[in-house]
Protein backbone atom coordinates (compact mmCIF):
# COMPACT_ATOMS: atom_id res chain seq x y z
CA UNK A 1 0.00 0.00 0.00
CA UNK A 2 1.43 3.84 -0.63
CA UNK A 3 1.28 6.59 1.25
CA UNK A 4 -1.47 8.20 -0.77
CA UNK A 5 -3.67 4.97 -0.76
CA UNK A 6 -2.99 5.15 3.55
CA UNK A 7 -3.29 8.54 3.89
CA UNK A 8 -6.99 8.32 1.50
CA UNK A 9 -7.64 5.40 3.87
CA UNK A 10 -6.80 7.33 7.34
CA UNK A 11 -8.93 10.46 6.11
CA UNK A 12 -12.33 8.39 5.29
CA UNK A 13 -11.83 6.47 8.80
CA UNK A 14 -11.88 9.73 10.53
CA UNK A 15 -14.63 11.17 8.69
CA UNK A 16 -16.28 8.01 9.53
CA UNK A 17 -15.43 7.88 13.20
CA UNK A 18 -16.69 11.71 13.33
CA UNK A 19 -20.21 10.64 11.79
CA UNK A 20 -20.61 7.47 14.24
CA UNK A 21 -19.62 9.44 17.22
CA UNK A 22 -21.89 12.75 16.63
CA UNK A 23 -24.89 10.87 16.25
CA UNK A 24 -26.36 12.17 20.08
CA UNK A 25 -26.28 14.88 22.64
CA UNK A 26 -23.81 14.62 25.21
CA UNK A 27 -24.55 13.10 28.72
CA UNK A 28 -24.53 16.43 30.08
CA UNK A 29 -27.52 17.77 27.70
CA UNK A 30 -29.51 14.40 29.00
CA UNK A 31 -29.36 15.15 32.16
CA UNK A 32 -31.26 18.57 31.91
CA UNK A 33 -34.62 17.89 33.18
CA UNK A 34 -36.42 19.90 30.62
CA UNK A 35 -35.23 21.53 27.08
CA UNK A 36 -36.98 24.58 25.26
CA UNK A 37 -36.21 24.57 21.46
CA UNK A 38 -37.17 27.73 19.26
CA UNK A 39 -38.65 27.09 16.08
CA UNK A 40 -39.04 29.33 12.96
CA UNK A 41 -41.84 27.86 10.48
CA UNK A 42 -42.49 29.11 7.37
CA UNK A 43 -44.68 27.13 4.29
CA UNK A 44 -41.93 25.05 3.15
CA UNK A 45 -39.21 24.36 5.98
CA UNK A 46 -38.56 24.61 9.60
CA UNK A 47 -35.32 26.23 11.52
CA UNK A 48 -33.67 24.06 12.73
CA UNK A 49 -35.46 21.60 10.82
CA UNK A 50 -34.16 18.59 13.32
CA UNK A 51 -34.81 19.53 16.99
CA UNK A 52 -33.74 17.09 19.39
CA UNK A 53 -34.29 16.21 23.22
CA UNK A 54 -33.72 12.94 25.23
CA UNK A 55 -35.93 10.25 26.52
CA UNK A 56 -38.21 11.33 29.59
CA UNK A 57 -37.43 15.52 29.15
CA UNK A 58 -39.71 17.99 29.59
CA UNK A 59 -40.12 19.71 26.21
CA UNK A 60 -41.41 22.98 24.95
CA UNK A 61 -41.46 23.70 21.50
CA UNK A 62 -41.69 27.93 20.86
CA UNK A 63 -43.11 27.93 17.45
CA UNK A 64 -42.98 31.15 15.13
CA UNK A 65 -44.41 30.46 12.26
CA UNK A 66 -44.65 32.63 9.03
CA UNK A 67 -47.29 31.18 7.66
CA UNK A 68 -51.32 29.98 8.94
CA UNK A 69 -51.31 26.54 9.04
CA UNK A 70 -51.30 23.33 11.39
CA UNK A 71 -48.59 22.09 13.01
CA UNK A 72 -47.99 17.82 13.80
CA UNK A 73 -45.39 15.68 14.67
CA UNK A 74 -45.72 12.12 13.72
CA UNK A 75 -45.74 9.68 16.32
CA UNK A 76 -46.68 11.69 19.07
CA UNK A 77 -50.37 12.62 18.30
CA UNK A 78 -51.43 12.06 21.96
CA UNK A 79 -48.76 14.34 23.57
CA UNK A 80 -48.77 16.81 20.52
CA UNK A 81 -51.80 17.01 18.94
CA UNK A 82 -51.69 18.62 15.68
CA UNK A 83 -51.93 22.36 16.43
CA UNK A 84 -53.42 25.23 14.42
CA UNK A 85 -50.82 27.70 13.99
CA UNK A 86 -50.80 31.72 12.68
CA UNK A 87 -48.24 33.88 11.48
CA UNK A 88 -47.07 36.26 13.59
CA UNK A 89 -48.44 34.44 16.69
CA UNK A 90 -45.69 32.49 18.88
CA UNK A 91 -46.90 29.34 20.15
CA UNK A 92 -45.88 26.67 22.77
CA UNK A 93 -46.08 23.44 22.98
CA UNK A 94 -45.25 21.57 26.05
CA UNK A 95 -44.80 17.35 26.41
CA UNK A 96 -42.69 14.67 27.99
CA UNK A 97 -40.20 12.76 25.32
CA UNK A 98 -41.89 9.45 26.87
CA UNK A 99 -40.59 7.57 23.34
CA UNK A 100 -37.08 7.53 21.58
CA UNK A 101 -36.82 7.70 17.75
CA UNK A 102 -37.11 10.36 15.24
CA UNK A 103 -40.46 11.26 14.30
CA UNK A 104 -41.75 13.36 10.64
CA UNK A 105 -42.37 16.87 11.58
CA UNK A 106 -45.32 18.12 9.35
CA UNK A 107 -46.72 21.17 8.59
CA UNK A 108 -50.41 21.63 6.72
CA UNK A 109 -49.88 25.44 5.32
CA UNK A 110 -54.27 26.14 4.55
CA UNK A 111 -53.32 26.29 1.10
CA UNK A 112 -52.04 22.76 1.18
CA UNK A 113 -54.11 20.43 3.26
CA UNK A 114 -52.28 17.58 1.78
CA UNK A 115 -48.94 18.35 4.46
CA UNK A 116 -45.48 19.34 3.88
CA UNK A 117 -42.86 17.40 5.41
CA UNK A 118 -40.69 19.54 7.03
CA UNK A 119 -38.15 18.29 9.60
CA UNK A 120 -37.90 15.29 12.37
CA UNK A 121 -38.03 15.21 15.63
CA UNK A 122 -35.83 13.17 17.45
CA UNK A 123 -35.66 11.54 20.92
CA UNK A 124 -32.16 10.19 21.79
CA UNK A 125 -31.54 7.27 24.80
CA UNK A 126 -30.14 9.39 27.73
Amino acid sequence: MNRRTSATLASALLLLTACVEDSGPDAEACAAPAVEIELALSAEALEPDDPAVCRDQEVTLIISPEVDGVFHIHGYDEEVPATEVRSGEVSELRFTAARSGQFPIELHPLDNPAGVDIGFFTVHEP
